[in-house]
């Protein structure tokens, strides 16, 4: 007989899951366990609840405590852009003022990005521009009048477009009979949802390649057209609980809503810039 072998343990293999960073952005254990449906810590949500509900109560980086404002900014919109579904599945009800704030900021820096850059290329093909300018004060004060009122324009359509957003969202869940997603929760989507546009856009292209590398900003350079739908749905299912076919109903509904107001707003911008161009 040969020499009896003593077994040697396997090194436990590493499991092929991916780590979601989005999430674990996102979330924090709390001391208290509070529900993630309506932020109480006693409440008649179980009965709603999903079988893998596991108490963790999402935090927006924005609404955290610490950090420098553009960081928090920065950190935010880049979870809601390149994590939507992390993101806005578990976005938690609150107050209005805080996102308020950063869709405001995060769309005034998108603006003023996508003005630098139109400057930078109008300069490009047209070279002798710099020179008109510098020299025609009539010319610097028309300028100066069209960036000061279209860019707070804007600004404030651009938040507006994606706060209806949201809450038609809200509007549309409820229509299928949802009766989640309460506390305001519809206007912090849409809010937050502007973080989409200051990634997305060449300001934010810009950053996510000195943050994260060219290859990066290619990849993610389309997620301005593939974040909404992937954020809508996400919201409908865990937030509002609606089953798959009833969230694809409710997202489209929501755009129906919100259509005709964008629409709308498009014209009396373009009607008022021909209006002030022309006096």
């Amino acid at each position: 007989m040969g020499a009896l072998r003593t077994p040697v343990p396997k090194a436990p293999s590493r499991p092929d899951v991916e780590v979601d960073e989005g999430a674990l952005e996102l979330s924090e254990v709390p001391a208290t366990v509070v529900c993630a449906t309506c932020g109480l810590p006693e409440c008649d949500c179980e009965a709603d609840r999903p079988s893998s509900f596991s108490g963790v109560v999402a935090i927006v980086p924005w609404e955290r405590p610490g950090g420098s404002l553009l960081s928090r900014l920065w950190s935010t919109a880049k979870l809601c852009t390149l994590s939507p579904q992390t993101f806005f599945a578990s976005l938690p009800p609150g107050a209005v003022a805080a996102p308020l704030g950063f869709a405001m900021l995060a769309e005034l820096l998108a603006a003023l990005g996508l003005c630098a850059t139109f400057g930078a290329a109008v300069l490009a093909v047209v070279p002798g521009l710099a020179a008109e300018l510098s020299a025609n004060a009539d010319l610097r004060s028309a300028l100066a009048r069209a960036l000061g009122y279209g860019v707070p324009a804007l600004v404030v359509g651009m938040v507006v477009l994606h706060a209806g957003h949201g809450v038609a969202l809200d509007r549309a869940a409820r229509q299928e009979g949802s009766l989640r997603g309460g506390g305001g929760r519809g206007l912090r989507f849409g809010l937050y949802s502007c973080g989409w546009d200051l990634v997305t856009l060449p300001l934010g292209l810009l950053l996510l390649t000195l943050t994260d590398g060219l290859l990066s900003a290619v990849r993610h350079s389309a997620r301005g057209l593939t974040a909404p739908s992937a954020a809508a749905n996400a919201y409908l299912e865990n937030v509002h609980g609606l089953e798959p076919s009833a969230v694809h109903r409710a997202s489209r509904r929501a755009v129906r809503l919100v259509f005709a107001p964008t629409l709308a707003l498009i014209v009396a911008g373009f009607a008022i810039g021909l209006w002030w161009a022309a006096s």
